[in-house]
């Protein structure tokens, strides 16, 4: 008799955790739709001096050095901004040359 109560117990206690189990709400969780595809673009392009003088930028978290005359080949992600890290006859110090993208690709970008 005893092992019948414990087993009727058991299955009250299954068919009721079962009954609340399929009526729950699945929980909203916002997951953008972009977090599956987020491989990082890169942008391929060059960037040439024409200048005079050397031009001191800061693409992305490098810092480079663009020789008159030079074609620097450069691969970023796009929505990087190219900024002068020096003032030259062209550019103040800090000014946003670039912002990188699609339509630079295989393209040449040319400092004055």
């Amino acid at each position: 008799m005893k092992n019948r109560m414990v087993a009727g117990t058991m299955v009250m206690a299954a068919a009721m955790f079962a009954v609340q189990a399929a009526s729950a709400e699945v929980a909203p969780v916002a997951v953008p739709f972009h977090a599956m595809y987020s491989h990082v673009k890169l942008v391929k392009f060059s960037v040439r001096n024409d200048s005079k003088e050397p031009i001191k930028v800061k693409a992305g978290g490098d810092e480079l050095t663009l020789e008159p005359g030079k074609v620097v080949p450069m691969k970023l992600e796009a929505g990087t901004k190219i900024v002068a890290e020096e003032a030259t006859a062209s550019f103040a110090a800090g000014t946003v040359i670039s912002v990188v993208s699609n339509e630079l690709a295989d393209n040449t970008l040319v400092l004055k």
